[in-house]
């Protein structure tokens, strides 16, 4: 969290330097343990020291993953004349998106940040967000009460890890990249009594886990004044 702090105050304080470049591009995210990666995008900003070290900071989307839980809920006749049966057992799917706001340090070793080919690796911090929500069969709503609480929720996470890649700069055009990185979270907390803590706890579908394989392909543009 320290490095993520001297990142955002030296950016803004403009004490590193007359250059600052813009990133975009696409990420994918590999939960160890879940069935299928988090596609999503990423945007963000790098300011190099020097041509040999930067620091950057960026934000990433994951769009939904929509997963199939093994439990069931249950439905009950609350309208008299009672229906027969007076209650039964739906399933639902358990939808989660994945938000996450990264800073580090990069060090480039070949030509450096500026020109031609090099690769760079580095440190860094993550902290994360997950929007976790039910979504139910349909069933007779108008015969029957679905008797489970709304118990949409949230994870919060707090990951360390290691990152690296290459990239290679055209002149006057910008700076194509490969990023990818590995994380492990050392603070979680999710949503008290609801679905995200239950995901967080490894219940139902694995949609999440601590450990992360991260994958990013992206354009940067150098601004300079």
């Amino acid at each position: 969290m320290k490095n993520l702090i001297l990142i955002v105050a030296l950016m803004i304080s403009g004490g590193i330097g007359a250059q600052v470049s813009l990133l975009a591009g696409q990420t994918t995210t590999f939960a160890f343990g879940n069935k299928k990666p988090y596609a999503g995008f990423h945007l963000g900003v790098e300011i190099p020291r020097d041509d040999a070290v930067s620091f950057y900071v960026k934000y990433t989307h994951h769009f939904n993953q929509t997963q199939r839980s093994p439990g069931q809920i249950f439905v009950q006749d609350t309208i008299p004349p009672y229906m027969d049966p007076n209650f039964f057992q739906i399933g639902y799917n358990v939808k989660m998106n994945y938000n996450t706001i990264e800073g580090g340090t990069r060090y480039y070793l070949g030509n450096g940040f500026d020109y031609g080919f090099a690769a760079y690796g580095g440190t860094m911090l993550k902290a994360g967000f997950n929007q976790v929500k039910i979504v139910y069969d349909d069933f007779d709503e108008d015969n029957y009460q679905n008797l489970d609480i709304n118990r949409n929720g949230s994870i919060f996470s707090v990951s360390a890890g290691l990152a690296g890649g290459v990239k290679y700069s055209f002149a006057r055009l910008g700076t194509l990249y490969f990023d990818v990185s590995l994380d492990y979270a050392i603070l979680t907390q999710g949503s008290y009594g609801g679905i995200g803590n239950e995901v967080l706890t490894g219940y139902g579908t694995g949609q999440w886990n601590a450990l992360n394989f991260n994958l990013s392909l992206g354009y940067r543009k150098d601004i300079l004044w």
